[in-house]
Parts: C-alpha cells; structure tokens; sequence
C-alpha cells in the first residue's frame, strides 16, 4: 500500500494507521470484528517529519514505525539531466488523452534543465500538460517557456492585461475569446472546460489560503467546500501551503 503525503495526514487518522502496524489488524467502519492486516506500507512526503514531530503535528512513534527503510528521492534540481526525458514521458501521455503532439526545442530544453522546480515533478507534468493543452504551434520555443516560468500565462495566446473597470466575468470571457480565436478556422484541443477551470482554481485556492495563513479547515469554509475537498485539490493542484503567513 503507497500512502502519498503522509506528513498531511490528520492526527486521528495517524492514531489509526499507528494501530494498524502495531497490532497487525485493523477493523471496518462499523464492524466489531477485527481483519487480520497483511500488506506492506510505502509511505512518501515532502515535508520535513521531524519538524513536524517537534511541532506536535507528526507522531514520534508513528514515525519510527515507518522509518525503517528511508530512500531519499532528490529533488530534480538536482538531477536536471532526467528532465528531458521526463518531459517526452508526459508530452508521449498528453498525446495519448488526444493533445496535440508538441516538441521542445533546443534553447527552450536548456532553460528548463536551470530552473529549480520548486514543485519537483509534479511542477513539471503540469508544466507540460500546459504545453499541450494551452498552445497552438507544433514546436515550443524560448519565448513560450520564459513567460510559463516568470508567470504562468499562455503568451502564445496573446492573455492580455486587464481593462481598467472591467469585471471578472468580462475579463475571462474576453481572454477566452481570444484563446478561441487564436485557432483560426480550428477548435482547440478538446477538454476546454476542465482545463479552464484548473487554471481558476488553482489562483483561487492558494489565494484563500493565504488569506487563511495555512489553515485548511478555515480556507475550506472561506471556499464553502468540505476540508477533504479541499485537501484533495491541494494535491491534485501541487499548491505549497505555508503556515503562519504573516
């Protein structure tokens, strides 16, 4: 069993785990009756556990209970000459849910090997789904890179700034038109909704939990969303929460 993000994982539900390793058993929600656990725990974070147990967030003892074969996957900052062949595994994937084909040039390659992917890969999977999704030219260049790292927006598309007074709604039904519009005769690749949505989302999330300071259960009823909600979407957007923001 693979359990992503242990160092998220609730207290009540650390307890429950910690039970589980210890006694080797476990029982089902509403059953009295205890099943003989037989599986092997794999367990990932990229959060600092011992920290967290000095912070009374991470429980010691569960910790140990899983420390027992410690691998430490470097960031991939630290091993750049993988990216490239990363991103031919997404771009091969975008392809196959029917994205178009993309290809990176040489220039462009280079200037992501130096970027410090603070998001690791998953940072950069999201990048390149982008790619995929969000541009119309066959080959990515530098330019396209530069602006996706400096600031996320889809230059290619020509997202322009703002309208002084314009409300929100106007603002992204202009940018859509615009998008739309930049395919010529053709549609954009299919799947417009779900991307255009993510591409809210994510803003919108970070925004409210900064304005939280990193409490996910006050930024879920900020967004009016259930906290397991929210704590998937924090996930499946790669945000980075910071606690405590002053």
């Amino acid at each position: 069993m693979f359990l992503d993000e242990i160092g998220d994982m609730p207290p009540e539900a650390q307890t429950r785990l910690l039970r589980v390793l210890q006694e080797g058993e476990y029982t089902t929600v509403g059953g009295r009756t205890p099943i003989r656990a037989n599986v092997r725990i794999i367990a990932a974070t990229h959060r600092d556990l011992t920290q967290l147990i000095r912070q009374g967030m991470f429980r010691e003892d569960l910790f140990y209970r899983l420390n027992v074969v410690p691998i430490r996957l470097p960031p991939l900052r630290e091993r750049a000459e993988d990216i490239p062949e990363l991103i031919r595994h997404f771009l091969a994937l975008a392809g196959s849910e029917g994205l178009p084909s993309k290809t990176i040039d040489g220039q462009a390659m280079d200037r992501l090997r130096k970027h410090r992917w603070p998001g690791n890969v998953r940072e950069l999977e999201n990048l390149v789904r982008r790619l995929a999704a969000l541009y119309s030219q066959e080959v990515i260049g530098i330019e396209v890179i530069e602006q996706e790292l400096v600031g996320g927006a889809p230059q290619a598309d020509s997202i322009s700034g703002g309208v002084e007074g314009e409300g929100l709604s106007a603002t992204v039904e202009r940018h859509l038109r615009e998008y739309f519009g930049n395919h010529g005769d053709g549609l954009p690749p299919a799947g417009v909704y779900d991307r255009v949505l993510r591409e809210v989302e994510r803003p919108l999330v970070t925004i409210a939990l900064e304005a939280t300071r990193g409490n996910q259960i006050k930024a879920a009823q900020l967004l009016g969303v259930n906290r397991n909600t929210l704590r998937k979407k924090i996930k499946d957007l790669d945000i980075q929460i910071s606690r405590g923001l002053k």
